[in-house]
Order: structure tokens, then sequence, then C-alpha cells
């Protein structure tokens, strides 16, 4: 958000912004950028929520056209729903009005290291950044971020400072001024290594085709209901019964056997990017489920 800030009103560099600016992201959005303009000082009132679905590109622009919009946020893979957010038809405002599109990938975005399913990106050819969480779905320890930029100049400029005392413009390997981190762990270098080791490609692929069998699973049994089956990362699915429990009773008491299975609203998620996971575990985890159910009923 500070390089698409920083792209939109360079001179807030140095002068601050003394006029308020506005981002627009989805009601479906990670909180993060609600954190990210309060540590802007933008404040969480500049974060405009709309419904990407149901607005129209004729609104969307009024809302451009009344607002200070330096950015817009989609996410591929949302982190309740593992969807991916479509704004194509926003895209003729958003070149208009030179304002910078962000992807949040960080869920989904590991489809990039997979061979066989690389072509679901092929929207981010328009996008100005995108981040991917390898500690995420790729199930490598924390903390491996990848921020991606269009324009490589954005990322120093945004951040470079003058200071001779450790940044010298005659040494090719002196990159701290790239960005406003200094000294900071080596992301790249492990998720290199993790490649070289465990081939990323593999393990990306994995994600997605354990994800569509676990639906498989779901679809075949009569016990459950799929719900959100686009989901690229999460299977989603209901309890089928007419005796209402909620659902963080259920849940709850699967803790207490060890058994964590996460939920949203009154349906289950699990997104299984531990490869211990198999088939026959996921079956067994429904059993439990229905299981604890039927207990709480009878």
């Amino acid at each position: 958000m500070i390089a698409a800030r920083y792209n939109k009103f360079p001179a807030s560099k140095r002068t601050g912004i003394t006029h308020p600016i506005q981002v627009i992201t989805s009601d479906n959005s990670h909180y993060s950028i609600e954190k990210s303009a309060i540590m802007m000082g933008m404040g969480t009132d500049s974060v405009i929520k709309i419904n990407y679905d149901s607005t129209t590109p004729e609104q969307f622009e009024e809302i451009v056209v009344n607002n200070n919009v330096f950015m817009i946020n989609s996410t591929f893979g949302t982190t309740s729903e593992g969807i991916t957010e479509d704004i194509n038809k926003f895209e003729k405002t958003i070149k208009k009005y030179h304002i910078w599109h962000h992807v949040d990938a960080c869920v989904g975005g590991v489809a990039l290291f997979s061979t066989k399913y690389r072509h679901l990106t092929s929207s981010f050819k328009n996008a100005d950044s995108i981040t991917v969480d390898c500690h995420k779905c790729l199930n490598l320890n924390q903390q491996c971020s990848l921020l991606l930029v269009k324009e490589g100049s954005v990322l120093p400029d945004v951040s470079r400072i003058t200071a001779p005392y450790l940044f010298h413009k005659d040494s090719e390997y002196d990159i701290a001024n790239r960005s406003f981190q200094c000294g900071r762990r080596a992301d790249g270098f492990k998720l290199w290594f993790c490649d070289k080791v465990d081939d990323l490609d593999a393990q990306a692929t994995l994600i997605y085709d354990r994800n569509a069998r676990f639906k498989k699973i779901i679809a075949n049994d009569p016990r459950f209901i799929p719900v959100l089956t686009q989901s690229l990362t999460h299977t989603c699915f209901k309890l089928v019964s007419d005796k209402k429990v909620q659902i963080h009773e259920i849940t709850a008491a699967l803790r207490k056997e060890q058994i964590f299975v996460e939920y949203h609203k009154d349906y289950f998620r699990t997104v299984c990017v531990n490869q211990n996971i198999t088939e026959q575990v996921f079956r067994e985890v429904l059993d439990r489920i229905f299981t604890s159910h039927q207990q709480m009923t009878d």
C-alpha cells in the first residue's frame, strides 16, 4: 500500500499526505488491509469495502470519482472461502484513474509454482503487485512471504534514504536500501532451498489435487453438503441434519479429542496442507463430526 500511495502521490515520501486518500477492497478481504491503513496513518475509514459481484462498473467509477482512490485490492483465494475475486469489469476505470491494483494471493498464489495449475493465475498479468505467503499453503516454516512488483524501481524509490555510513553506490551487493527493512532474514534463500530439497512444483500441485479429492469425498457422502465448490484451496461443507446444533459446539467437542476443524459462519472449512492428512484421515474426521453431532442431539 505504501508503494501504491507513492506511485499515485510521489511527494508523499517527503511531505506525507495532507488530504484524505482511500483504498478499495471487497467485503471478503483480509483484515490486513485495514491494519495497513492504520499503520499508514490513513485510518480504517479510508478503506472502502464493496461487493465486487453486485457492484456495476458505473457504480465503481462513481466511487472512484467521489474519493481519492489510489489502490484497489483483489484476493486470489480468500481466507474464509478460498475463492477468487474477479475485477476485470473495473479494469477500464482502474486504468483511467491510474489506480494501483494489488492482488492478495497469500493463500491461493502458490499455484504460481505448479505447472499443472499455473493457468489459474493468468489474471496476475494485470496486477501492479502480488503477495504470496509460502508459509501457508506451501507449508514452509514462518516467515516466508513474497512481494512481487511489476515495476521494479518502485520499491527502492519509495524506501531509499541517503545513509552513506551504510549504503554505498559502488556495491552491487548492497541491496538493503531496496526495502524498508535493512537487516532481515533471508526468506528468499529459504524458498530456494526448499525447492531444491522438496520440489515446490510438486508440493503446490499436491495442495490443489488434495482439495479436489476431498471435495469428491464430500460430494459422495450423504451426511454432508458441499458448499463453495469453486474454492481453490478450501474444502467447505455443511452437515445434513434436521436437528440444529451450533457449529462452534461441534468444533469445541472435537478439540477435546485433539481434532481441530475450522469453520466460518454455518459451514466447516478445511485447508489441508499437511501431507499426513490422507483421504482416510479426512474420512475419519468426517465420521467424528457426524458422531459428535449425533451425541449432542440424542
